[in-house]
């Protein structure tokens, strides 16, 4: 059993745990990037773009953002290994090229098998 830290990264890091994920693959890590306004303006979006290729811009449905969600946000994926020290990384990069845009990254997750 490992020793991750008691933070959500950590959290998630014990479910898949006791999932029988496996560490030692290489896996799509989905990254949401939330905003304080939304929709992105196009300066917006085509910076992001620019900085991140591969990103999506995924509007959230009207159930999810009732239950709380944000109501859109970028979708970026990595494929790497799992681990608390890349997740949090990531996280903290993503971030770092949003933040002037009033954004943030601090939620991921494995998707299998990603669409």
């Amino acid at each position: 059993m490992n020793n991750w830290p008691a933070d959500a990264d950590g959290d998630v890091l014990r479910i898949l745990e006791e999932r029988d994920f496996d560490f030692d693959k290489t896996h799509n890590i989905e990254f949401y990037i939330e905003f304080n306004n939304w929709p992105l303006t196009d300066k917006q979006q085509r910076e992001i773009t620019e900085n991140l290729p591969s990103a999506s811009f995924l509007d959230s449905d009207q159930e999810s953002i009732a239950d709380g969600d944000a109501p859109g946000y970028v979708l970026y994926t990595a494929n790497n290994i799992v681990t608390h020290e890349f997740v949090g990384q990531e996280q903290a990069r993503l971030s770092r090229l949003v933040e002037h845009l009033n954004g943030v990254c601090n939620s991921w997750a494995v998707c299998s098998p990603c669409s």
